[in-house]
């Protein structure tokens, strides 16, 4: 009874581990050969989704993120060909240079320190850790970022 428990116990151990490893090595968002396009509008506000880049998707300024190696985060925009104005679309410009991402596989959380804004470079800052979790829709897939804790955050737009 007790070497049947021992044997169930290190089972279950060793599905825990081998799963927790499956998902942080083979988390699709960090692979810097990957697309993703930016699905909350305004990214300072808590929640953040992101959704499998596909050239389909791409509506009125669609912003598209990569996470690169070392920490490093890169984006762009784009727009569908049908679209021919982009008037009162608010862009998020961020600072490349003072964003960064960091991934704790081990409570698979991912720390984001964005600067950035919507009017300029200068509207906000913030560290924000966030708990992944899939995305999974009927013609989608991505990831969730649910806010867990917030480090700091600087509105840069308030006066003095």
């Amino acid at each position: 009874m007790i070497r049947n428990s021992i044997i169930a116990f290190l089972l279950l151990a060793c599905t825990n581990a081998f799963s927790q490893e499956s998902a942080s090595k083979f988390l699709q968002l960090l692979d810097d050969s990957q697309n993703w396009i930016l699905r909350t509008p305004k990214i300072e506000r808590g929640n953040i989704e992101f959704i499998n880049y596909t050239k389909d998707k791409v509506d009125l300024n669609t912003m598209i993120w990569k996470f690169l190696p070392n920490g490093t985060i890169d984006y762009d925009y784009q727009s569908s060909s049908e679209i021919f104005a982009c008037a009162g679309v608010d862009f998020l410009d961020m600072d490349v240079e003072q964003s960064n991402w960091s991934y704790n596989p081990g409570d698979l959380t991912l720390t984001l320190q964005i600067k950035g804004g919507y009017a300029s470079l200068d509207d906000f800052v913030f560290k924000r850790v966030y708990k992944v979790s899939l995305l999974d829709e009927d013609e989608s897939y991505g990831y969730r970022l649910t806010l867990l804790k917030e480090y700091f955050f600087n509105d840069l737009k308030k006066s003095r």
